[in-house]
């Protein structure tokens, strides 16, 4: 198990090197001793979507909640997904292992129109867009991280986009409507590391 972490950790590296920012290696390194492979189709896509639910965990360590987030000290950190998405495999079995916050992770499986209230962070499966208004409107103003990996989506305003560079990188794009929006308090460093979304500064 040990060499097949160490195998997968190389690859994480050369998937994210050259993203133009050293620190990112940085930014992902704590989470580079990934759990199992969930139960998701082999193929080119499997690296892709393992990077990002890496990024997804890491997002988390540069977000600030309010106490009031939470409803108590032993209360989960609420994960969850709006929508199919290969992502959701490595979510899963990241949550079995994982704390965030220093809190035990609860993922949810949710539909387009289901209540987000309790949600700590939701990821938007590109088959919500035709939602995406509504979902959005129902966590405005609330401390809720939304994250997605679709193309428009952070002009949206989803407040964290993922996106693939011309060669096959994962990038990540912070929206300014999504942090304006938001009750959350984002890291400097986050804001560096993160490319424009064409729609103004933070």
């Amino acid at each position: 198990m040990r060499r097949r972490t160490g195998r997968l950790a190389r690859h994480l590296r050369r998937a994210i090197a050259g993203l133009g920012v050293a620190s990112i290696l940085t930014f992902l390194a704590p989470a580079l001793a990934v759990v199992a492979p969930a139960p998701v189709h082999a193929g080119s896509d499997d690296l892709e979507y393992r990077v990002k639910a890496e990024f997804i965990e890491r997002f988390t360590h540069f977000i600030e909640w309010p106490p009031t987030a939470f409803a108590g000290p032993d209360a989960p950190f609420v994960l969850c997904v709006v929508g199919r998405t290969p992502v959701t495999g490595y979510l899963e079995a990241m949550a079995r292992v994982r704390r965030i916050r220093d809190r035990r992770v609860e993922l949810r499986r949710l539909g387009p129109t289901a209540e987000l209230s309790a949600c700590h962070l939701v990821f938007i499966a590109s088959d919500e867009r035709a939602y995406l208004k509504q979902i959005l409107a129902r966590v405005a103003g609330r401390p809720i991280v939304t994250v997605a990996d679709s193309e428009g989506f952070g002009r949206a305003g989803v407040l964290i986009n993922l996106v693939l560079d011309g060669e096959g990188r994962v990038r990540f794009e912070i929206s300014a409507a999504g942090a304006r929006q938001s009750a959350l308090t984002l890291n400097a460093q986050l804001l560096r590391l993160s490319r424009p979304d064409g729609s103004g500064t933070p």
